[in-house]
């Protein structure tokens, strides 16, 4: 073992744990997992088209308030993650700076966001090869999904070295197509005397035909709400981090920044080569009727199959962050079989318990839903709580050492979280208080979930907690929070 990861494994034992996951990624790696769990090309392929029908053009200027937002968040993740290095993040942040309690329903939160995101990134992958590969009817959508969350599986199984090498590969391959779709669109049109640049400023809703509304347009957030997540990935990685106190806050905000404006930059290209607004807002596949009004079919082939190995690193880094939420709640005793769920391998050093769980779950949630927006309905409004819920206990909390060398906000934390609770809060308003597709399936399932949550913290976790078997180490050393000014 090499001295970086001798002197993290001291670190990590003053928060009272010993090293059993394998520390092995680098700098790159941190920065990889959380780019490719935001996964611009996946999120804007996937919801562009619900974007582009309320608004039109203007789409771009949500996706611009929606990164401005989300980057005082990932400002606020970034310096908890310089304080508590720790796999589980938003659990072990608000259970040792608030108390178990609260940290356990802030995990429960995040842990509703990739229970229900990870089998949704591997069915929207199953639906788009489905088609493009003229897959029969007859073989369903939700057993190659089934395969592909096998696949995925096995792949973590190996140990976070492959997983993490197989997601390096599949963000670069993703950085490659985004240059390229993005270099060649606006090189084509940005540049020709023909393009019109007001279109950018054009609003007009689909249903309508006429301008969109204020209402629309809190909507046409959706997309970047929907897209702009998953940056704390890194952060729930952090004891399979190479100094992850430097590490981890760079990667958080690099991946939320880099990924902001890529997704700007190509959004603006495809918007400037729409040939008819009316007809795009129509399609079910926009973004591909764009290509191919322009390039043909070999470059509509291309795009996808850097589509097909964004979705799939996406979902490799899904289930990274999904497993070590639940490897950090069960080693504190914080769920149901959590000696199970805690178990490592002894030579790959994988949470074999939590990455088996994990595929079961899912596999279940595919087969008996077998929707695409029935299983993902919950996770970007559950994320967003668990943010808000983390930026107040931010808000509260004492300021900890985070000076010198280590990324610290000083005296703009307290204004930052509270811009970062009324954003995170706005967005949870927008996704379950407008009637979408005739109703409020988001609010609903979420409900649910966070139900199921309250039932297993008074059948498990709350006798735990009172009797000191459940709840972070060591939690005494750590400053309680303060009443808010």
């Amino acid at each position: 073992m090499n001295k970086p990861s001798d002197q993290d494994s001291l670190e990590l034992s003053k928060f009272g744990y010993t090293q059993r996951l394998r520390r092995t990624m680098n700098a790159f790696s941190s920065f990889a997992i959380s780019f490719s769990l935001i996964s611009i090309t996946t999120g804007i392929f996937a919801g562009f088209s619900f974007g582009f029908r309320e608004v039109g053009p203007i789409i771009i200027w949500s996706w611009t308030i929606v990164l401005f937002g989300q980057l005082l968040m990932a400002t606020v993740i970034a310096e908890l993650s310089t304080r508590f290095p720790l796999a589980g993040y938003g659990y072990q942040w608000t259970s040792r700076l608030m108390n178990p309690h609260y940290g356990y329903f802030v995990g429960w939160l995040l842990l509703l966001q990739f229970l229900t995101g990870f089998p949704g990134v591997c069915y929207a992958l199953a639906e788009y090869s489905h088609g493009f590969f003229g897959l029969p009817h007859g073989f369903p959508v939700s057993w190659l999904t089934v395969v592909i969350i096998s696949v995925i599986a096995v792949t973590h199984i190996a140990g976070i070295r492959i997983a993490s090498l197989v997601n390096d590969y599949g963000v670069i391959a993703e950085i490659i197509g985004v240059i390229l779709i993005t270099v060649v669109l606006l090189g084509m049109f940005g540049f020709s005397q023909e393009t019109d640049w007001s279109q950018l400023f054009k609003s007009v809703n689909w249903r309508t035909g006429e301008a969109a509304t204020f209402s629309s347009f809190c909507l046409s957030l959706l997309m970047g709400a929907w897209c702009l997540t998953g940056f704390e990935a890194a952060a729930d990685m952090a004891e399979e981090t190479r100094n992850p106190r430097k590490v981890v806050p760079r990667a958080v905000i690099s991946a939320e920044l880099t990924s902001g404006i890529a997704g700007f930059l190509m959004l603006v290209g495809f918007l400037i080569a729409i040939p008819n607004i009316e007809s795009i807002q129509a399609s079910e596949t926009p973004l591909l009727d764009i290509l191919g009004a322009h390039f043909g079919s070999t470059t509509t082939t291309i795009t996808m199959i850097f589509v097909f190995i964004s979705i799939f690193a996406c979902g490799v880094a899904s289930m990274a962050a999904t497993t070590r939420l639940i490897f950090s709640l069960a080693r504190d005793n914080m769920l149901p079989a959590s000696t199970l769920l805690k178990s490592v391998h002894a030579t790959r050093q994988s949470p074999t318990g939590a990455i088996a769980i994990v595929a079961l779950i899912s596999i279940a949630v595919v087969l008996i839903l077998d929707d695409l927006a029935k299983i993902t309905s919950v996770s970007a409004t559950a994320g967003y709580l668990g943010y808000s819920a983390i930026a107040l206990c931010a808000l509260l909390a004492k300021p900890g050492d985070t000076s010198g060398e280590y990324f610290s906000l000083g005296r703009l934390r307290k204004p930052i979280c509270l811009i970062a609770i009324v954003w995170t809060l706005g967005v949870v308003g927008a996704l379950t208080i407008p009637k979408i597709d005739g109703g409020h399936q988001s609010a609903i399932s979420t409900s649910i979930g966070i139900a199921a949550g309250i039932i297993l913290y008074f059948l498990f976790v709350y006798s735990r907690i009172r009797q000191g078997t459940a709840g972070p180490t060591s939690e005494q050393d750590y400053p309680a929070s303060e009443e808010a000014e």
